[in-house]
């Protein structure tokens, strides 16, 4: 029975050890710190038409670089109803529909599952669907890593799954 729980306890800690996977803010904050992930600052301001008016941004990664995080503040016009769709390496990411009545700042951060982070390019674009003339701001900070090491903590994590898929704690 001892021998069983300090089996356990040991592969608790392992995994506990593995905190990127289980933590992605700390683990953010430690690529930043450790230099192996850069943060990039961007702004823009984008008038709109009246529906059904739509600009669409594209952005690249620095080379030998995955993105892995944003950090985002968008504020919408009065009466603004825009959509916003992002294709990531030509995956999309699901809707996100910003309905207003006053002008309104909307302040949020993601993360990105290493399944699912962005390689090469990203798409996004912003759809007009009120009658009026609209407005949208947005400041973000996206958070690079170095792909050498995305791809090194990726294995590690796919090990880690495939080791402890079925551990069971008694």
């Amino acid at each position: 029975m001892l021998t069983e729980i300090n089996d356990n306890l040991k592969k608790l800690v392992e995994i506990a050890g593995l905190d990127f996977a289980l933590e992605p803010t700390r683990y953010i904050a430690r690529k930043l710190r450790t230099g192996e992930a850069i943060p990039l600052v961007e702004s823009y301001y984008q008038p709109f038409a009246p529906a059904p008016a739509a600009h669409t941004f594209t952005f690249i990664n620095p080379v030998g670089y995955v993105w892995i995080a944003l950090f985002q503040s968008i504020e919408v016009s009065q009466n603004g109803v825009i959509e916003l769709t992002a294709y990531l390496d030509d995956a999309i990411v699901p809707l996100l529909y910003i309905p207003r009545l006053v002008s309104h700042t909307m302040n949020w951060a993601a993360s990105l599952p290493f399944s699912f982070v962005m390689k090469q390019t990203g798409l996004i674009t912003y759809v007009n669907h009120d009658a009026a003339a609209q407005w949208i701001s947005v400041s973000s900070m996206g958070v690079y890593l170095r792909k050498d090491v995305w791809e090194e903590d990726s294995k590690l994590m796919d090990m880690a799954a495939e080791k402890y898929a079925h551990l069971e704690v008694k």
